[in-house]
């Protein structure tokens, strides 16, 4: 008799990082050291789990916003990172036009399940406001998006004392998810891993995943990631 093996889900994981000049040197030194550990951690539960694939779209921007690979959706275990490099302005706009350009189903040329699926993770970096308002036009088509509408999202305020750019990040953010600003870019890296790999976590230990509700999820993992930023001195995977 062969056993019946039930198909993964896929969780999409979203990073739209600023590539600006601004984010040179150590900053940009720590979002890349944190993307090595996230891809190590999340390889090592996806071989544990057999509930969901995990899939990490690296999306920098400056003066355009591109997948880091040619190929858009990539598995964990197959991605290939040595790092982002910076430069430019901080196109914010040109990164929600790509982002809503994915989060179709692959049938409508996105990168979203046809059927099923878990709702995707998203993180914004920035360390400065947006060049121009073009980005509000095109935070309202994203906002219009199913996929996104359902998204854990979360923005990451890097070494910010700017209001603006604050309220930028809580508009992305709307109520599914936080802002978190961090003044100090030595712990960037402990940040990002904590929000990316608590919320992984989480959408995919439920061992009827693919008909929990979407918003239950988000609100557990918000709730276990505000627990472990409270005690991030003390965080290790």
């Amino acid at each position: 008799m062969v056993e019946e093996r039930i198909a993964k889900q896929r969780l999409n994981i979203f990073l739209i990082i600023d590539a600006s000049t601004s984010m040179r040197g150590d900053r940009i030194g720590k979002v890349n050291q944190a993307i090595n550990d996230i891809k190590k951690y999340l390889s090592e539960l996806q071989v544990e789990n057999s509930n969901v694939d995990f899939f990490l779209t690296i999306m920098p921007f400056n003066n355009k916003a591109f997948f880091y690979q040619d190929k858009d959706l990539v598995n964990v275990d197959d991605l290939q990172f040595s790092g982002i490099k910076c430069g430019g302005w901080t196109n914010l706009h040109l990164a929600y036009e790509k982002l809503g350009e994915v989060l179709h189903r692959e049938s409508k040329g996105g990168l979203m399940p046809d059927f099923g699926g878990v709702a995707p993770i998203i993180l914004l970096l920035t360390d400065g406001h947006p060049t121009g308002d073009a980005y509000k036009e095109e935070l309202s088509k994203l906002q219009s998006l199913a996929w996104f509408k359902a998204a854990l999202r979360y923005g990451i305020a890097i070494e910010l004392n700017d209001k603006r750019t604050m309220q930028v990040l809580h508009d992305f953010v709307g109520t599914n998810g936080d802002v978190i600003s961090v003044y100090d870019s030595s712990i960037l890296n402990k940040i990002i891993q904590i929000i990316v790999l608590t919320a992984s976590k989480v959408k995919s230990q439920t061992s009827d995943i693919a008909y929990k509700p979407r918003q239950t999820q988000n609100v557990v993992a918000q709730q276990l990631i505000a627990e472990a930023l409270s005690e991030a001195d003390k965080w290790e995977w």
